[in-house]
């Protein structure tokens, strides 16, 4: 009963060695293969001039600033022709930044905090944006 159990290890660990060296075999085979193919021709592109970085510079109103005024001028500057959305608790205004990236536009109050959400897209639909919170009272500070 020993010898046949012996064996059998010795066998079982002899085909395992044999599958395991054409394994390897077939995966040297195989690299050699592919590192001699020929790599695709490489197609350069014409340079172009970067676009603008894409920024968003709000000059009015401050962030967490009080405003006495129910209206508003939400302004500052984004990149040349911009897109520019500002979103706040009465509506969304959609406008287009000037030449020099300039953007004016002005928006009613509700009283109390509001949310203001200023969003800019550049000519390849990159966003930026920023929030600001201004509260409006009408109280003698």
């Amino acid at each position: 009963m020993r010898k046949e159990v012996l064996i059998a290890i010795i066998i079982g660990f002899g085909l395992g060695l044999v599958i395991t060296f054409g394994i390897w075999t077939a995966n040297q085979a195989l690299k050699k293969s592919a590192t001699t193919e020929e790599a695709p021709p490489v197609v350069e592109e014409p340079v172009t001039s970067p676009a603008p970085e894409l920024s968003l510079l709000i000059t009015s109103p401050e962030d967490n600033s009080i405003s006495t005024e129910e209206k508003i001028e939400v302004s500052g500057q984004a990149v040349p022709k911009a897109i520019v959305v500002v979103l706040y608790q009465e509506g969304e205004k959609i406008l287009e930044a000037d030449e020099t990236g300039n953007f004016s536009t002005e928006i009613s109050l509700v009283g109390g905090e509001n949310q203001i959400t200023v969003s800019a897209y550049d000519e390849e639909g990159n966003e930026i944006s920023k929030k600001l919170t201004v509260v409006y009272s009408t109280a003698e500070i």
